[in-house]
């Protein structure tokens, strides 16, 4: 019995010690983001867009770890809108799926953990997707249509390279 137990640890540790690419994974992985110019731009574009439509908005984007990248509001944004506007790209980010398709999860009690980990899980944040990846999120507070301006910034910027949707 105790040799089994031997021959069957020695063998977990050869498991153990084998390379990772002798298993099939990489040792390192490439991960693409957005640039801070391209975070520049939607931000420009987005309010572009709020101003056109006379709302006083906050827009944030981040990168894939939900790290800011760039932020604007305008004069007269409410301070919820400035606080969502940032909790609405990092949610996003973590998700990677907009916080519109998590709001009616969450409001259908599909799924509550959004709100229970103390995302915000409200519409306004976008993941921009490259390829199925996630390359950052932009989240937009106290515009009329919040939706309407992250997907006008990322269509601006980025054309139909990218998408905002799975």
């Amino acid at each position: 019995m105790q040799i089994r137990r031997f021959t069957l640890r020695c063998a977990a540790l050869a498991l153990i010690a084998l390379p990772a690419n002798a298993l099939g994974q990489a040792m390192i992985v490439e991960l693409h983001e957005i640039s801070s110019e391209a975070a520049r731009r939607m931000v420009d574009a987005c309010v572009a867009f709020g101003t056109e439509a006379g709302d006083a908005l906050a827009v944030a984007v981040v990168d894939p770890a939900g790290n800011l990248l760039d932020f604007h509001a305008l004069q007269g944004a409410p301070g919820t809108a400035i606080l969502t506007a940032r909790l609405k790209a990092e949610t996003a980010a973590r998700w990677r799926r907009s916080t519109s398709e998590l709001s009616d999860r969450v409001d259908n009690n599909i799924n509550r953990a959004p709100q229970w980990i103390g995302d915000f899980p409200r519409q306004g944040g976008l993941p921009i997707l490259h390829n199925g990846e996630i390359i950052g999120a932009i989240g937009v507070g106290g515009g009329g249509d919040d939706v309407g301006c992250g997907r006008a910034a990322v269509q601006a910027v980025f054309g139909d390279t990218v998408q905002t949707e799975r």
